[in-house]
């Protein structure tokens, strides 16, 4: 025999679920930015049953105990009665905490209604509340009547519904599930009070039992992000980079207000807020920025909410991180510069976890080496090294100097008293130089060619003039300039050309006799051009001044000697020309 309760039962169940799909999808929950609570019904916490709702508050009647009959309530912590599975509330961290426990009547209607005052007129709010089928699925044989409840919101005239929804059908589970539900209306002008109204919707008989907690009206406003001008909604700067400025801008994004007014704030400690004077525009400038701090806009929808915190909503909050910047590396001290191998290396010390760079500019230039407190540079000059946390990237404010020095020896003395050798025609040329110094002698005062390297004597058999320079011998480096010896000046000065005119009282002082004092000369005979002897002596120097051996004072004319030098181990003849 066919069942027509069971098919009544289905059709009732079929109906419930096409009105389920009309009306739940007027619920629904604040699509922006929620504010913080400015009603809140939690039902209370203790291990007993009640106390009992306000007067006017329920249809229902009040029972003091775990089990109320259809068309009764309780508040409690728990319940077992008739199956009923509710091991404890839904309000996070109360102890014993309480829940409206609602036995449905067998009449669908009303039976919750709160009013809610201190609301702001023209404000967008979000209505919300925990819902929980507390018969579990095996309940009723499995046949369980599901909760349903219908949300009210009316203007305190109890004439102007402001919104209304549905929860559809809830079912219920093996395991106790609380789940929430929600409004959003709008109150308007000059209205700042509301009525809540809970409505069964359900049918009488077996289940349709309920609890209900944590009642909750928030003011309901955009989303609002904060961006800078580089599109970031943070930034962390570098205390080398303060004082620190932009641009921030608040970005609804328009799903709920029609209109926007702002009041921009700033934070210390992003607890405690002031409202910045004059800056009411959807852009911020910040200038001049040199510590940590946050900024948020105060939202709302018309100019008068902006004044009254349940009447407004917050944006995104924009943190600036300062981060102290290190400091600038410690100079090892400058080094000296190695010529002979063309580099010095360079040496700066920084905490652990800080990198170093090294620049050829105080400031910009060009990158020369990183990660590394060494520099090994190749030419003279000043370096620079600059700070990196390895962490934050941030960077010392300035940058370190580190010299590359040419120590250069002083220029080589050079002896006066000049070495000269008349017999061989050499001339030994003298210099001296500190210790741990050389000196090498050049054709030139600048390049040239090398003539002997690490001498501090030169011998030179041709007239001409020599340069000598110093180098030192650990780095290479080379006096500033080289010193200049003229041979032929100190040939001239020693006599150690063979003159080939005299001039006796000409012009006295000058040439007036036949100068061979440096050739030592043993024995010296002089003849006129006739071949015949006029003068002659042993042991010769400069005696001879155009006389005879007589005393006799020969004619202008050219004269010819033969001579025994260098202790009687040479001869040498030549002509001597007498001028008056």
């Amino acid at each position: 025999m066919r069942n027509t309760n069971l098919d009544f039962k289905v059709l009732i169940v079929l109906c419930c679920i096409l009105f389920f799909v009309d009306i739940h999808a007027q619920l629904g929950f604040c699509q922006g930015n929620s504010g913080d609570p400015i009603f809140t019904e939690t039902f209370g916490t203790g291990n007993d049953y009640g106390p009992q709702l306000p007067a006017g508050t329920t249809t229902y009647n009040f029972v003091g105990f775990n089990g109320p009959q259809d068309s009764q309530y309780t508040l409690g912590s728990n319940t077992f009665a008739y199956g009923w599975n509710m091991p404890s509330d839904h309000t996070p961290g109360d102890i014993d905490g309480k829940a409206l426990i609602v036995n449905a009547s067998y009449t669908p209607g009303e039976f919750y209604t709160t009013s809610v005052n201190g609301l702001c007129e023209n404000t967008t709010y979000e209505f919300s509340s925990w819902l929980m089928n507390i018969l579990p699925n095996s309940g009723c044989g499995g046949n369980g009547i599901p909760v349903n409840v219908s949300f009210e919101i009316w203007d305190i005239t109890n004439t102007n519904l402001l919104a209304s929804g549905d929860t559809g059908d809830i079912f219920g589970s093996a395991t106790p599930n609380w789940q929430q539900y929600g409004l959003v209306f709008q109150t308007l002008a000059s209205q700042t009070e509301v009525i809540l109204k809970m409505i069964n919707n359900g049918v009488g008989g077996c289940g349709n039992d309920l609890a209900i907690d944590d009642i909750v009206f928030k003011s309901c406003g955009d989303l609002i992000a904060v961006e800078d001008s580089n599109n970031n909604t943070s930034v962390t700067v570098c205390s080398s980079d303060t004082p620190y400025s932009n641009i921030i801008t608040a970005i609804p994004d328009n799903t709920v207000f029609n209109s926007h007014f702002y009041q921009w704030q700033r934070s210390t400690d992003g607890v405690t807020w002031i409202d910045i004077v004059d800056e009411a525009d959807e852009d911020l400038n910040i200038t001049g920025v040199t510590e940590s701090g946050y900024y948020r806009a105060k939202v709302a929808e018309f100019a008068a909410n902006l004044n009254n915190s349940d009447c407004l909503t917050f944006s995104d909050i924009y943190q600036i991180t300062i981060v102290q910047s290190p400091e600038a590396p410690i100079s090892n001290g400058d080094v000296e510069f190695y010529c002979n191998s063309n580099e010095a290396l360079l040496e700066v010390s920084v905490p652990t976890g800080i990198m170093v760079s090294w620049y050829d500019s105080p400031t910009d230039g060009n990158l020369l080496e990183q990660n590394n407190n060494f520099y090994l540079a190749n030419a003279e000059g000043i370096y620079y090294a600059e700070a990196i946390d390895e962490i934050t990237g941030c960077v010392s404010s300035v940058r370190t100097e580190v010299s590359a020095i040419i120590l250069r020896p002083d220029v080589p003395i050079v002896d006066g008293d000049v070495g000269i050798n008349c017999e061989t025609n050499e001339v030994e040329l003298f210099a001296f130089v500190d210790s741990a110094v050389i000196i090498n002698w050049y054709d030139a005062e600048i390049d040239g060619n090398l003539i002997l390297a690490d001498s501090s004597t030169l011998i030179v058999t041709e007239l001409g003039t020599y340069y000598a320079e110093a180098i030192d011998e650990i780095t290479g480096c080379e006096s500033i300039d080289r010193i200049a010896i003229n041979v032929l000046a100190e040939l001239q000065t020693g006599n150690c050309i063979i003159p080939q005119g005299i001039s006796p009282g000409v012009s006295p002082g000058l040439n007036d006799n036949f100068d061979l004092n440096g050739f030592s000369v043993t024995e010296i005979e002089i003849f006129n051009r006739y071949g015949n002897l006029v003068y002659s002596k042993t042991n010769y120097t400069d005696e001879w001044r155009g006389q005879t051996n007589d005393g006799d004072i020969l004619p202008v004319g050219t004269y010819f000697y033969s001579m025994v030098y260098g202790g009687g181990t040479k001869r040498r003849s030549g002509w001597v020309y007498i001028n008056k």
